[in-house]
Order: structure tokens, then C-alpha cells, then sequence
């Protein structure tokens, strides 16, 4: 009568605490996982005890820690949730009863309600349309940011305008600070290192606008490469210093042996 009355209530636990259900929350407000998770106790209570107690005591540990364990997880992935809530409820924890030490461990499976599965679905959707919206404007404001920034180009999109007064054109100082500030719109962070230094090395001799400023800073720079050991590159930054050599001399000078 007491192995049978042993083997019952071994039987009711195991049945309480073999497979039971979780509504988790997530980190989308009104979006839930519902877990299903699998527990173990270890060593198996002994003697008179009551399977309920003992089974509401180890649900509401492993729901407590599954809660904790995806509370932060975004459903729109559902493997990573999944991970994260199997890696927590496998580890040993201590079951709080008084006449019985035992830890619980769980195995769990999560999924998403057809309600919920449809909202990450409309949620999906919304990311996707607002991404593409974005990657667009960002285009277009790129675009006209380039297209703009040299004052001629500001000067005739001016001219463009029903309201000009071609007699009175704006003022160029203040066409030149316009285009400067176009210059310095964002670029996108995937264009290549080369070409963004060469924006920058543009919008940096554009704030040197004498002759004289701009050929000695020629003049740094074709120094620098020939440091580097690059002597046809500075001879062509020369060139542009020297766009018209008198009679060919600097052409002599550069074929000399």
C-alpha cells in the first residue's frame, strides 16, 4: 500500500512539472512567447511530501527565470529568445522547500501564438518599409547635399527660381559658406577611405582661396610624397603649379637625366 501510495505521488509530480506552459513577455509591448518547458529535480523528493506543493514551487522558480531570461529578447527573432531562455533554465537551481533539497533543471521550447506571430509579422513589415524610406531620403539628401555644394552650382539653381533678379545676384561670400556647410553633410559610412579623404582634402584647400596659399600648400604636399618616395605623384602636383611652363623649360628639367 505505501509503494503504491510512493509510486502515485511520484507519478502526480512528474506529471505536474513534466511539461507545463509559460506566457513570457518580450521586449515588443503586447508580444508574448509561450514556453513549454520540460523540468527535472535532482535527487527526486523522498518519503511523505505533497506533489502539488513541490510542483507549484519548482513552475514558479523555472517561470520566474525564463520570464528573467527573455524579457529583453526582441521576437522578431525567435532562435536567439529560444537560446537564451534554454541556456538559463539548464542551469542547476536550488528548489526553495523546507523538507526538501533539490535543485531543478528544465529544458524549454518556445514559440509564438498565431496572434503574436501575426504582430511580429505586421511588425516586420512596418521595419522593412520604414528602412527603405529612409535608405531613399538619405539618398536624395546626398544627392542634392553634392550636387550643391560648389557655389556655381548654388548659383544657378538660384537663377533657376521664378523670384531671381539676375541683376542682383547673392553675394559670393556667402554662396561659398553655403556650399562649405553642403560640403560637410554626412556621407554615408560605407563610401571608401579614399574618397572621403579626397572630400575632405578638397573642402580643406577651399579655405584658402588666394593663388599664393593654394600653391604653397601644393608645394607641402608634393614635398610629402617624394618624402614617401613617390616622385611621379608629386611631379604631377607640381604640374598643376605649373600649368604652362615658359618655352618647356620645366618639361626640359623633369627629362634631364
Amino acid at each position: 500500500m505505501r509503494r503504491t501510495s510512493k509510486r502515485a505521488r511520484r507519478k502526480q509530480l512528474h506529471r505536474k512539472i513534466g511539461a507545463f506552459s509559460a506566457v513570457l513577455r518580450s521586449s515588443r509591448p503586447g508580444i508574448h512567447y509561450t514556453a513549454t518547458i520540460y523540468a527535472t529535480l535532482a535527487p527526486e523528493p523522498s518519503g511523505h511530501y505533497d506533489p502539488d506543493e513541490i510542483a507549484d514551487r519548482v513552475r514558479s522558480t523555472l517561470r520566474t527565470r525564463a520570464a528573467a531570461a527573455v524579457r529583453d529578447q526582441d521576437p522578431i527573432d525567435l532562435p536567439a529568445a529560444q537560446d537564451a531562455c534554454a541556456q538559463q533554465l539548464r542551469k542547476p537551481q536550488d528548489l526553495d522547500h523546507p523538507d526538501h533539497t533539490a535543485q531543478v533543471t528544465a529544458s524549454v521550447h518556445l514559440e509564438l501564438a498565431d496572434k503574436d506571430r501575426v504582430a511580429v509579422e505586421e511588425l516586420l513589415t512596418a521595419i522593412r518599409t520604414q528602412a527603405t524610406a529612409d535608405a531613399l531620403t538619405g539618398q536624395r539628401t546626398e544627392a542634392f547635399a553634392k550636387e550643391l555644394a560648389h557655389p556655381a552650382a548654388l548659383l544657378a539653381r538660384w537663377l533657376q527660381q521664378p523670384e531671381s533678379d539676375v541683376t542682383r545676384p547673392p553675394d559670393e561670400a556667402e554662396l561659398e559658406a553655403l556650399a562649405r556647410r553642403l560640403r560637410g553633410y554626412p556621407k554615408d559610412r560605407d563610401e571608401p577611405a579614399e574618397l572621403q579623404l579626397l572630400n575632405i582634402l578638397r573642402d580643406f584647400l577651399a579655405e584658402f582661396p588666394k593663388e599664393e596659399q593654394k600653391r604653397l600648400l601644393m608645394m607641402l604636399l608634393a614635398n610629402g610624397m617624394r618624402a614617401a618616395r613617390q616622385p611621379g605623384h608629386a611631379d604631377r602636383v607640381e604640374a598643376l603649379m605649373n600649368p604652362n611652363p615658359a618655352n618647356g623649360e620645366a618639361t626640359a628639367v623633369k627629362e634631364a637625366p
